[in-house]
C-alpha cells in the first residue's frame, strides 16, 4: 500500500504514543526521521523555528480531514499562548505503519516525542545549518539566528541528541 503524507502524520503520532504535542515538534520529528531515512517526501525550508516543511502542514489538514488524527487547541498557563495537541484516531491495535515501519524509527518518535522542544528545534537547526546551508561555523550561526534559546545547556542537549541518533553536525 502506498503511504500517502497524511498516513505519515498518522504514523508520527500514533508511534508517539497516540498523542503529540505542538506542531514545532511535529515539524522537527518529521525532519529528523527524514535525515535518518524515513523518506517522507516532504520538502524543507528554513523558517523561524528551523526547518519546515509545507507539504507536511498540509497533510496535517488531510489527516483531520481523512479522520486520522484530531488536533485540539490548548494554552499554556504560564502566558496563555496557544498550542496543537495532535491525538490518533486509529485504533492503535489496529494501526499498520508504513511510513515508519522500521520500528528503530518509531522508537525515536517516541523519545522526540519527550524531548524538550527547544532541544529538538536546536537539534533540526544545527543539522540543517551544518548540511543544507553548509553553514561551517554554524554554532556561532544558531547562537546568532536562535538567541537565548541557545542557553541553559540546551544547545549542548542538541549537540548530544544529535551525536546520539548519528546525524551531523555533532556525530
Amino acid at each position: 500500500m502506498t503511504q500517502t503524507p497524511e498516513h505519515h502524520v498518522a504514523d508520527i503520532v500514533q508511534a508517539a504514543g497516540g498523542r503529540l504535542v505542538s506542531r514545532i515538534r511535529l515539524q522537527k520529528i518529521a525532519y529528523l526521521l527524514d535525515q535518518l531515512g524515513a523518506h517522507s517526501g516532504f520538502d524543507y525550508t528554513y523558517h523561524h523555528y528551523g526547518p519546515y516543511s509545507r507539504d507536511l502542514d498540509s497533510a496535517v489538514l488531510d489527516a483531520e480531514a481523512f479522520d486520522l488524527v484530531k488536533e485540539e487547541f490548548e494554552r499554556r498557563q504560564s502566558d496563555g499562548a496557544r498550542y496543537s495537541v495532535f491525538k490518533a484516531l486509529a485504533d492503535a491495535d489496529a494501526h499498520r505503519f508504513g511510513y515508519l515501519a522500521d520500528r528503530t524509527l518509531r522508537d525515536l518518535v517516541k523519545r522526540f516525542a519527550s524531548t524538550n522542544i527547544t532541544v529538538l528545534e536546536l537539534a533540526a537547526t544545527a543539522h540543517w545549518l551544518c548540511q543544507a546551508e553548509k553553514v561551517e561555523d554554524w554554532e556561532a550561526e544558531i547562537r546568532r539566528r536562535k538567541g537565548s534559546k541557545t542557553e541553559g545547556g540546551r544547545l549542548e542537549d542538541a549537540k548530544r541528541l544529535l551525536a546520539e541518533i548519528g546525524l551531523p553536525p555533532a556525530a
